[in-house]
């Protein structure tokens, strides 16, 4: 074994090991008792996951003899991206999206991921990308979620998924071009859904599913 590739191993074993011990953490931590720092335990868990994930990543396509293709391919089937054609525009389906912390770089966890998901659509389908847009987030959430477990809609990472769709999908993200709403429903899972739709002279409106939780 290389030595930049032995030091990069453990590296990567002694960031496992922090994951773990915060998940213990996380564990003993009271939620009813202390809400916040148990909110920020379960922050600090996705935060190192997801760092871990795109570090494996980073090492295994660093070498020739991996496919960086196939591991995207792969990734994307493990965090249940999809990408679909709809009668008036597009919808995505992504994992739940998180609040913003400063600092962090987890975004590429699912940013490289969704792009490489939204270029191979775009490379099986004819897209026309739309001058005018209806673009609706609706924030999915396992059925018996707790009422403090459904986010604001102001803090999430909505902006910088929408520069990823906007370089496949719109000529333009602005206010001016494009019409942003945002929902929450109680469904199966833990998701994000984002419908792209064109604006027409009769806006479209999503049927409202926010159930009593």
């Amino acid at each position: 074994m290389s030595p930049n590739l032995y030091d990069r191993t453990n590296r990567l074993k002694d960031d496992i090991i922090r994951l773990k011990n915060a998940v213990c953490a996380y564990e003993m931590t009271d939620a009813a008792k202390y809400p916040e720092n148990f909110e920020d335990l379960g922050m600090d868990i996705a935060m190192r996951a997801e760092a871990i994930a795109c570090t494996a990543r980073n090492l295994v396509g660093s070498y020739p003899m991996s496919s960086r293709k196939r591991m995207l391919h792969t990734v994307t089937d493990a965090q249940g991206i999809e990408v679909m054609e709809t009668e008036m525009g597009y919808e995505i389906i992504i994992p739940q999206l998180l609040p913003k912390r400063k600092g962090r770089q987890n975004v590429v966890f699912l940013l490289e991921p969704l792009s490489f998901a939204l270029e191979c659509f775009c490379q099986e389908k004819e897209i026309c990308r739309m001058e005018q847009a209806f673009i609706c987030y609706t924030y999915e959430y396992a059925k018996g979620i707790p009422v403090r477990g459904i986010r604001d809609y102001d803090n999430l990472e909505a902006k910088e998924v929408l520069d990823v769709i906007n370089a496949f999908f719109l000529l333009d993200d602005s206010g001016a071009f494009c019409e942003l709403h945002y929902r929450t429903k109680v469904g199966k899972k833990n998701c994000t859904h984002i419908e792209i739709r064109r604006k027409t002279g009769q806006m479209w409106y999503p049927e409202m599913a926010l159930e009593s939780v």
